[in-house]
């Protein structure tokens, strides 16, 4: 159990007033403390990244791709369909040009980003065949794979989909099964954690977010944010993450970004905790 109480703080980074037009609909969105925002918004039938502020046509012809930071200097846009191994990555400098891109597969669920490269998940991964029969592979930013799921864990269980994909320390990845509450992975060793507790991550979160021995969530259908502490069954409701949220990395400072076509906002969360810092 949580001890002191808990503070769900937000912050408005992207609103009407900050649009060029009056319609728009954000498709994704991402956020580094280093970095700042980065948008894909489609607008009449027109797609737009927005970097900084800085609007630019998007380079490939899809309204609903991932965008998500590398670094400083790069961007990514990940189509989540792909036929004939037609290319699906495109890896972008900050002016829009395409410098990369290859084929990471078909049927994209979800891509987590760290410096050991790029996680990609797969929907219905158990009726596929190719990449998409990994269920979560690693790639390295030459487009080949350096981890995948099915090959390289000797003993795992079995992944019918993942909910929810949120980066760890260093190299390693959280995920939220279906059926499965929370399990980490460590590529380099090829090692996988799982945890049973808490079980109301089974109630349908797409949304996670790892600190220290503490993992906080929102849940889809009532967007009420809970914390916990990893392995314990008991969660605590925080406050509420209206909109499309998704749980940010560690080594930044907010704990979710969240996007809403309803009031056509992108706002950050950050969850005041003291028990993180003071871990019992």
């Amino acid at each position: 159990m949580l001890k002191t109480p808990i503070h769900l703080i937000e912050q408005v980074v992207f609103s009407s007033g900050d649009s060029r037009f009056k319609e728009y609909s954000i498709r994704d969105a991402d956020w580094q403390d280093q970095n700042g925002l980065v948008l894909y918004l489609s607008i009449k039938g027109r797609n737009w990244l927005i970097i900084n502020s800085e609007w630019i046509p998007s380079p490939i012809n899809d309204p609903n791709p991932f965008v998500r930071w590398i670094d400083q200097e790069r961007i990514v846009l990940v189509q989540r369909r792909s036929g004939r191994f037609e290319r699906n990555i495109f890896v972008l400098n900050l002016t829009g040009e395409i410098i990369a891109s290859f084929y990471a597969g078909d049927a994209i669920e979800d891509i987590a980003v760290g410096p050991e490269g790029f996680w990609l998940s797969y929907y219905y991964g158990g009726f596929r065949s190719g990449l998409p029969s990994e269920k979560l592979v690693l790639f390295g930013w030459d487009g080949l794979p350096i981890f995948k799921y099915e090959t390289d864990l000797p003993d795992k269980p079995d992944i019918l989909e993942i909910l929810a994909l949120v980066k760890g320390k260093n190299s390693a990845i959280w995920l939220v099964p279906l059926l499965k509450p929370l399990v980490e992975i460590v590529p380099e060793s090829k090692s996988i954690t799982i945890h049973n507790e808490p079980d109301l991550l089974n109630k349908g979160t797409f949304s996670v977010s790892i600190r220290g021995d503490f993992v906080y969530f929102v849940l889809e259908d009532t967007k009420w944010c809970y914390a916990c502490r990893i392995g314990e069954e008991s969660a605590q409701p925080v406050g509420k993450i209206k909109g499309v949220s998704r749980g940010l990395a560690p080594t930044e400072s907010y704990n979710f970004i969240s996007r809403s076509n309803t009031w056509g906002e992108v706002k950050l969360y950050r969850i005041d905790n003291k028990e993180e810092y003071f871990l019992a």
